[in-house]
């Protein structure tokens, strides 16, 4: 999977990140990871572009939980502690939307994961980049 961070002109503390490819065991831990420096840069609003991901295992679901986690400035459950990550992430959705991380035009089976597992009630799923950032003015 390549993952590229953009920060958004005149508002450094918007960040796009673009992941492409396969989201899954083999490379959760990056996307976390790469969340956290971009936050201890100053980032606290992360758009997350799913356009080009073509497929999201369970572990990708925990690398997007920790990603909004990481943004909102807590610290995620360790990944190593297997089912309590799911049971984070099943608190949070039902809570309702996270404020500090959006997620933009997930296709096919990645939109599927998603609404399957009930994150399109967590992170706000945008079709454009633009609505995706305009909605941080608005919350």
């Amino acid at each position: 999977m390549e993952m590229k961070s953009t920060p958004l002109p005149g508002s450094p503390s918007t960040v796009i990140l673009n992941l492409n490819g396969e989201l899954d065991a083999s490379n959760y831990l990056d996307v976390i990871e790469q969340v956290r420096r971009l936050y201890d840069s100053g980032a606290r609003h992360l758009v997350m572009d799913l356009s080009d991901l073509s497929f999201l295992s369970s572990s990708g679901l925990v690398s997007l939980h920790s990603a909004a986690l990481i943004m909102r400035g807590e610290e995620p459950p360790s990944p190593d502690l297997g089912w309590s990550a799911f049971h984070a992430i099943a608190s949070d959705v039902e809570q309702g939307f996270e404020t500090c991380c959006k997620l933009v035009n997930p296709q096919g089976r990645v939109r599927k994961t998603l609404e399957m597992t009930g994150f399109n009630t967590f992170l706000e799923i945008f079709d454009d980049t633009d609505a995706a950032v305009r909605s941080f003015s608005a919350a």
